[in-house]
């Protein structure tokens, strides 16, 4: 019977290749700073998943995927950006600051939309009198 990983550890071997591939980028670009106990702390982590046989604690994986989840959220957000503005993403300064604002804007425009689905413009009826 093949010997189980408990759910708050994971073997090395069980991050892709890709998603390995993902973390050297996210450290090597300059445009993603990141806090440096933060970025001390990833590097520490992809050294680890680089040794054969380590494992990683939960909260390691949860800080991976948190930060891997925000730089692909990141990218799509330059992406987007050099879309509107109508150049290549490589021409394109786009910062973690930047991510951060632009992030705050969409969530007022779905906000805004929800509003906007839900709601109405038109103001309320005023409700009837009568005189007698």
């Amino acid at each position: 019977m093949p010997e189980r990983t408990s759910p708050h550890e994971a073997p090395s071997h069980a991050i892709g290749g890709e998603r390995l591939q993902l973390l050297r980028c996210m450290l090597a670009d300059r445009d993603w700073s990141s806090d440096p106990v933060l970025r001390a702390r990833l590097e520490r982590i992809v050294a680890q998943l680089h040794q054969q046989g380590s494992f990683i604690d939960e909260a390691s994986w949860t800080l991976l995927a948190d930060e891997t989840a925000s730089y692909l959220d990141y990218r799509r957000l330059g992406n987007l950006e050099a879309q509107l503005r109508g150049c290549d993403r490589r021409d394109l300064h786009y910062t973690r600051a930047d991510w951060e604002v632009s992030r705050l804007a969409e969530a007022a425009l779905h906000a805004h939309h929800r509003q906007a689905r839900d709601g109405s413009y038109v103001p309320e009826p005023s409700p009837l009198f009568r005189i007698h």
